[in-house]
């Protein structure tokens, strides 16, 4: 079966998107129970209920839906237009808003600080506006804004110096995640040019694969339970898992920092979180540092295959696993204690540039 008439790339919004799978269900002619039958004897994971919950909203589907979704409906063929579309859609969602007048409508002298203004094109990657703490009103004046406009983007995450006065002590159970950061002697942290990452000259633009599934990479995501809204570390199809980039860049002693590049938010270090929601999960911060072990890496190669490591952070004798040993598609990436099972060794390939 192909698509005929539809054609997902000329979806301008996530609307018509959800409208072109509804027409395709219904050109398919199959029920809800048959797609989630036929779904399954494909690999695929697509409950009747996720499948009547996509033709209810007029939001995107996560992209591994959206390939089940299509398989599902016999167009096997076309599952790749069908993530480039929805790809493409997703990125739009993130471009930024038209700048402000500088001078209020009242004619009054304009007093903002540049954390209150509207973010605009991201040109230099060291000014890169990802995870940076904002006041709670403006967290809260974005967070109306994105429920008016539709539109779930990145919010920011706390900076070094909320986190070194909020982790306290070693997490339960996992004891040996060090603190993320810490202050300078006056407790300010270091001034944002800083510390905003930056992808240097030496980064390797690569991708990270579980060994026993190669056609997923590690990228963005979200926690499936719900409990932490914000992106980190999971496991997707390889055809869609980026943006964001990720780059390995040396630092010392053998060490990397695991750096996310994105066209609308720029650099990231991933960055173990140490407190609930999401503790132990791994999440793209803004603040950078080589003194942040909870930022560092090593990746200790293994037995599995020529290109297979663990990964390990810095300071600790963790993992980097997959949680539940979870084979599925959107499987969160965690820290925790090594096993030497096989959801703890990945593959890490070059990607060539361009």
């Amino acid at each position: 079966m192909t698509t005929g008439e539809l054609r997902p790339d000329d979806a301008s919004n996530p609307a018509e998107f959800v409208e072109m799978l509804r027409q395709l269900k219904d050109r398919s002619g199959l029920t809800y129970r048959q797609l989630e039958q036929r779904a399954a004897s494909a690999g695929d994971v697509l409950a009747r209920s996720t499948a009547a919950d996509i033709m209810r909203r007029s939001t995107l589907p996560r992209p591994e839906v959206v390939a089940a979704f299509v398989r599902a409906c016999g167009a096997e063929d076309q599952v790749e237009t069908w993530l480039r579309a929805r790809h493409h859609l997703a990125v739009n969602a993130y471009a930024p808003r038209p700048p402000a007048s500088d001078q209020p409508a009242d004619g009054s002298p304009a007093d903002r600080s540049p954390a209150d203004a509207a973010p605009t094109v991201v040109e230099r990657p060291a000014r890169a506006w990802w995870f940076a703490r904002r006041t709670p009103l403006t967290i809260l004046a974005v967070v109306v804004l994105l429920a008016v406009v539709g539109v779930v983007g990145w919010i920011e995450r706390p900076d070094d110096t909320q986190q070194t006065g909020q982790r306290g002590g070693p997490t339960p159970g996992v004891s040996d995640v060090p603190p993320a950061g810490s202050a300078s002697p006056d407790g300010d942290a270091s001034p944002e040019a800083d510390a905003s990452p930056t992808i240097g000259p030496d980064a390797r633009l690569s991708r990270i694969h579980p060994v026993r599934s190669p056609q997923l990479c590690l990228s963005e995501g979200r926690d499936r339970t719900g409990q932490y809204p914000s992106e980190v570390l999971v496991q997707r199809p390889c055809v869609d898992a980026t943006p964001p980039d990720t780059y390995l860049e040396p630092a010392a002693d053998g060490l990397y920092f695991i750096k996310w590049n994105h066209p609308a938010h720029g650099p990231g270090c991933l960055t173990v979180r140490a407190e609930d929601p999401g503790r132990n999960m791994l999440e793209p911060w803004q603040k950078c540092r080589d003194t942040n072990s909870s930022q560092l890496y090593r990746f200790e190669p293994t037995a599995s295959a020529p290109t297979s490591y663990r990964i390990r952070p810095s300071g600790t004798n963790l993992c980097v696993g997959l949680r539940d040993d979870d084979t599925e598609v959107s499987a969160e990436a965690m820290v925790e204690p090594c096993t030497n099972g096989a959801d703890q060794v990945f593959l890490v390939d070059p990607r060539p540039e361009g």
